[in-house]
């Protein structure tokens, strides 16, 4: 009863906490035929399926109000975060989840004891930097493009 209450809450908030790749989809969006009130000039439907906006492409201002974004740029392309089914899961969030519930699960089965907690919230934390990890394989990192030794060279 204790996940039972506990596991949608805790799904949608562990997929907004991190930019987890596994749940990230990419989308150009609808423009709205009517025209904002002020201030910006377009109005764009959200998908119906977005948690949270990561990127706007290209790079704009905007805002959103309910399920629409408001920017100037005529045409826009959306990242965003939504809620997978959890067949979709990768095993090192399903292990993660299965952490972050047993943690809250814990104290009220076994009366208190504080000290499964403190595994429990280990192993948690342990696991999360397994799924992080694990996750991140899927955008290679960028380097850093500064030489200030080359820089300052060239700069006689």
């Amino acid at each position: 009863t204790v996940g039972a209450n506990l596991f949608e809450l805790y799904h949608e908030e562990e997929i907004q906490s991190n930019p987890w790749r596994f749940v990230t989809k990419k989308a150009a969006l609808s423009r709205l035929v009517d025209e904002p009130v002020n201030q910006f000039k377009y109005v764009f439907q959200l998908p119906t399926d977005c948690l949270i906006p990561s990127h706007v492409w290209p790079k704009a201002q905007y805002e959103i109000f309910g399920t629409h974004i408001y920017t100037d740029q005529p045409a826009i392309d959306l990242d965003y975060r939504f809620k997978p089914n959890v067949s979709a899961w990768p095993a090192y969030f399903a292990l993660l989840m299965t952490y972050k519930l047993a943690n809250d699960m814990v104290s009220p089965i076994t009366e208190g004891s504080t000290a499964k907690v403190e595994i429990m919230e280990r192993k948690y934390n342990v696991q999360r930097g397994r799924a992080l990890y694990a996750d991140a394989q899927g955008r290679p990192a960028t380097p850093v493009q500064d030489n200030p030794f080359v820089d300052v060279r060239g700069a006689r």
